[in-house]
């Protein structure tokens, strides 16, 4: 398997968690006319629970094979959410898919950063991180205009099914590339982590980053419409849209941790989030409100490589799997608390306020625990003669 194949396979895994809800209205979903809950929360919840077994299964087998197998069951239920004859169906074949989907992520970071130099740790795994943006801002994009041409049935099979099936049948006879030591060596059934403290900072960090920024998504359509800001519900697509022209942030804050250790370009990044989502809170304009709440959701996507790189190179080689699922499950499983917790809060503006509070705890977090040297390849090569 190619490195390229391991970004194709998160693309593929990410897909049908973001396109699906949008065919939620379509009168050809089974059962008519649905809440995007039903195909929202059945597939969260089971994508955050798989996570830490996924990634202890990473761990006691080749990761390589892990994806494969993870990516043959969810061909098998998204085939299973296209022919789903009713609703409730629908929401077991939506958990069967968000539970075998979740076995794709925490196997690729450990298959990346296992083949990966320790000083481009980083750089090995932000093309994931932007096959994720992709799957989650074009899936939505994809699948509304697909659906109108073929149909419910036909565009859950096309997203969730034939994807998956087809990064299986090209790895059916993997070759060795992504693979430097061939056969894949017994491992402990529970390696310890080199620096625990380290993988378990990343996991903080990370829940208190999704809480804000999930949270500030869920409420932009309130902060412009009407009952906010005054313009319109319309404008709801605008700061999220303006976030994602942070993409190249990925690849910046990648070579950054590399250079200097996962601490200063975190703690910048979650300074620079939380600073946008305070001036959001207090935005009087829609203008601002954009400006300052899309900064913050620019920089979501510097957090994503550096955090990733400070788990694998704290969590050692022969428990990469199991520190990658404990930092997915601490993301949803955070999103999914904080969203519920949001929905209490009297106004937009406190969520906001909250989510920036979210990102500076994050921040206080980095800047105690996170890595503070270079990879050991490029210290060695800086290092005076």
């Amino acid at each position: 398997m190619s490195r390229r194949w391991v970004q194709l396979a998160t693309f593929a895994a990410y897909l049908p968690s973001a396109a699906l809800p949008v065919l939620a209205h379509r009168p050809d979903a089974p059962g008519g006319s649905l809440d995007p809950s039903v195909l929202v929360v059945p597939f969260c919840l089971t994508f955050a629970a798989a996570f830490p077994l996924w990634g202890r299964l990473a761990d006691r087998i080749a990761p390589e094979r892990v994806i494969l197998v993870a990516l043959g069951l969810a061909a098998a239920a998204g085939a299973l959410v296209a022919a789903a004859p009713g609703e409730t169906v629908l929401i077991l074949a939506r958990a069967a898919q968000g539970a075998a989907a979740a076995g794709v992520p925490p196997a690729a970071q450990a298959a990346l950063a296992r083949v990966s130099a320790e000083h481009e740790t980083g750089r090995a795994l932000s093309p994931m991180m932007i096959a994720v943006a992709f799957a989650v801002l074009g899936g939505p994009a994809l699948a509304a205009p697909l659906g109108d041409v073929a149909g419910w049935a036909a565009t859950a099979l096309v997203l969730g099914c034939a994807a998956p099936v087809a990064l299986v049948l090209v790895a059916a006879r993997p070759v060795s590339a992504l693979r430097r030591s061939g056969e894949s060596r017994p491992r402990a059934p529970k390696a310890r982590y080199a620096d625990a403290r380290g993988v378990h900072a990343g996991w903080l960090v990370s829940a208190f980053v999704l809480a804000g920024h999930w949270t500030v998504l869920t409420r932009i359509a309130e902060a412009v419409g009407a009952d906010g800001l005054g313009a319109g519900t319309d404008w709801s697509g605008v700061a999220p849209l303006a976030g994602a022209l942070g993409l190249p942030l990925v690849v910046l804050a990648a070579r950054a941790g590399d250079r200097a250790g996962p601490r200063r370009p975190m703690v910048a990044a979650l300074c620079a989030g939380a600073l946008g989502f305070a001036l959001a809170a207090a935005a009087s304009t829609v203008a601002m409100f954009i400006a300052a709440a899309g900064t913050g959701l620019a920089v979501y996507w510097a957090y994503l490589p550096v955090v990733a790189a400070q788990v694998q190179r704290s969590a050692g080689a022969d428990a990469r799997g199991r520190a990658a699922g404990g930092l997915y499950a601490s993301m949803w499983c955070a999103a999914a608390a904080a969203g519920a917790l949001a929905s209490l809060a009297p106004s937009w503006r406190v969520v906001l306020a909250g989510a920036g509070l979210s990102w500076a705890a994050g921040a206080v977090v980095a800047a105690r625990r996170f890595i503070t040297a270079p990879a050991l390849g490029r210290a060695e090569a800086v290092a005076p003669a």
